[in-house]
């Protein structure tokens, strides 16, 4: 799974560690409220190495007393520079041991 698929894992460990709370303390928590969720997939979550559905965000949020939308990162900003636009584009790797080609010289009509 690439780590894009989970962008809400270091909120979850953000705010369970603002409130001083251990994985055991939310999972409790979040079993009560009738979601199915273990130590371990919390631990996976929070590391980003598994999926978050819907309707865990939905419990988590409840748990921590936030919006949906706070559970995801801010937006990147660009500063105003246009992205990739001044980039060199390069097609082959530079080798450490290759000379620069010659260009061959034209023929010349043999003088008489």
């Amino acid at each position: 799974m690439h780590r894009d698929a989970n962008v809400i894992g270091q909120n979850v460990a953000k705010f369970r560690y603002q409130r001083s709370w251990t994985q055991d303390e939310l999972v409790g928590k979040l079993q009560l409220l009738g979601c199915y969720m273990t130590r371990d997939i919390l631990a996976n979550i929070e590391t980003q190495r598994c999926i978050v559905t819907d309707k865990q965000i939905e419990f988590l949020a409840e748990i921590f007393g936030v919006k949906e939308g706070c559970m995801f990162p801010d937006k990147r900003r660009l500063n105003g520079r246009m992205v990739g636009l001044d980039m060199k584009t390069v097609t082959r790797r530079p080798s450490a041991n290759r000379r620069p080609r010659k260009r061959a010289r034209l023929a010349h009509p043999a003088k008489k």
